[in-house]
């Protein structure tokens, strides 16, 4: 359920193959740190197959920015941490020969500017929720921004939330426990406010129900209509 914020970004077929042969490749395993606040790297990261955990963190806490999935780009010239949450296929440049390469294909600028607009705005979303919302108000939140971004509905015209986070990604992005999230999507399904569709996806019955509970009002309202099917319990998965 997007990073977040989104985490499914372009397809890598959408970058020029000419782009793509200047960038070194490297097979990483899952857990693997690629870079630190410390490293005195300075490239821009291609992933083509995987997942990357994007935070912050001091000696004892740790906060998510974004996930990257394939076909996004990120530079390690941050302030964050970056590591794989999978196996992951990477391609690194450095900063200095990927603006030489952006100057030479006029289209680049275009592929790379929504991931880097993506991330500010999600760090801004996580200083707005941690300052102003609850836990319900930042999950309310998510799913309404994941729902918006999916951009897909069922044949009854509901909104459609991929399942795309576990429920222990979507407890680090929102600052809480993954016993909190499972316990408020639960909640969510038996008023009616979610209800399963397939197996990697909810449908959004309710979006004015999680409108109250982003703008702080998660107090049970009167009930929908629930059917059996929406009874049962919410686990997200990868």
């Amino acid at each position: 359920m997007s990073s977040a914020p989104k985490v499914c970004g372009g397809p890598p077929a959408a970058f020029p193959d000419a782009l793509l042969q200047r960038f070194s490749r490297q097979l990483l395993p899952r857990g693997y740190l690629i870079s630190t606040p410390q490293a005195r790297q300075d490239s821009i990261l291609l992933l083509r197959q995987g997942r990357v955990r994007v935070y912050v963190a001091n000696d004892d806490k740790e906060l998510t920015l974004a996930y990257l999935a394939a076909g996004e780009l990120f530079s390690t010239h941050t302030r964050a941490y970056l590591r794989t949450e999978s196996a992951c296929e990477l391609l690194s440049m450095s900063t200095r020969e990927f603006a030489r390469s952006m100057a030479m294909e006029p289209g680049m600028l275009g592929l790379v500017m929504p991931v880097l607009g993506r991330i500010l705005d999600n760090s801004i979303a996580i200083i707005e929720d941690l300052a102003f919302r609850d836990v319900a108000g930042r999950l309310a939140r998510l799913l309404l921004l994941s729902a918006r971004q999916h951009g897909q509905r069922n044949e009854a015209g509901a909104a459609l939330i991929p399942l795309e986070l576990s429920a222990s990604e979507i407890a680090q992005l929102l600052g809480t426990t993954r016993q909190t999230v499972s316990s408020l999507i639960n909640r969510m399904k038996r008023e009616g406010i979610l209800a399963p569709q397939g197996r990697k996806h909810l449908a959004l019955l309710r979006p004015e129900v999680l409108q109250r509970w982003q703008e702080g009002d998660s107090e049970p309202g009167p009930a929908a209509k629930v059917c059996p099917a929406s009874q049962s319990v919410v686990q997200p998965t990868v």
